[in-house]
């Protein structure tokens, strides 16, 4: 009795020790396998190379600065007979004859419209021109065989170069308007200051008063005689 019993525990003793070691072998293989897929997942995948096209500038996008053959000026007033009291309009006229979409800096430091006198430079947008504005530097783009106009409306009055007021102002006449475009310069146009209504009024009388005393004199004038006809 007693020996089965002792057999009988060695037996279960025996088991024990078997799932024992199968459970040990069970955990070292379930790590070693995860161990195994963390090595695959840490490997860097095979990646296939590309190559991009280098980019294409877009053929209405604009080229740079426009060639400086191919900017022009022009000068405009508007209207080009002035009545007194009128501040006409100056327009400066800048056009691209390049065939590219370009750039042209018409910032107003680059801008000057001139008025001249008989050839002589009587007013200038240079002598009360602010030292600096956010419009002073400016690149603007231009479409090919295009014009823009850069507006001045011009309020007549006399200034020297220093921005000092004269006492006269700018007698009736003819002058020429004349733009810049840093140092590209246009042709003169012409354009009139008219007389005011009182001058005009005043000039009119002086006509009429004349014509009258012509033909006061020419009234008092004696007749000459008539010449005898010729006898036979």
């Amino acid at each position: 009795m007693y020996r089965r019993r002792r057999i009988t525990l060695g037996v279960l003793t025996l088991i024990v020790i078997v799932l024992f070691v199968v459970g040990i072998v069970a955990i070292v293989n379930a790590l070693g396998s995860s161990s195994d897929e963390d090595k695959t997942a840490a490997e860097p995948e095979e990646t296939s190379e590309t190559t991009t096209a280098a980019p294409v500038p877009d053929e209405k996008a604009a080229s740079g600065r426009c060639p400086e053959d191919k900017v022009s000026l022009k000068a405009k007033v508007d209207p080009k007979s002035v009545k007194d009291g009128q501040e006409p309009e100056f327009g400066m006229v800048i056009g691209n004859g390049h065939n590219a979409t370009c750039l042209i800096e018409v910032g107003t430091k680059q801008q000057e419209f001139i008025v001249e006198k008989d050839g002589d430079v009587v007013w200038s947008s240079k002598y009360c021109a602010a030292p600096k504005d956010e419009n002073s530097e400016v690149s603007t783009e231009f479409a090919p065989q295009s014009e823009k106009t850069a507006k001045l409306k011009w309020n007549r009055i006399k200034v020297d170069k220093n921005c000092n007021r004269a006492k006269d102002d700018f007698a009736p006449g003819e002058y020429d308007l004349i733009v810049k475009l840093d140092d590209k310069e246009s042709k003169p146009t012409q354009f009139e200051l008219e007389k005011s209504a009182a001058d005009k009024a005043k000039e009119k009388k002086a006509e009429e008063e004349k014509k009258k005393s012509d033909e006061d004199k020419k009234s008092d004038e004696p007749q000459d005689e008539q010449s005898q006809e010729p006898q036979d």
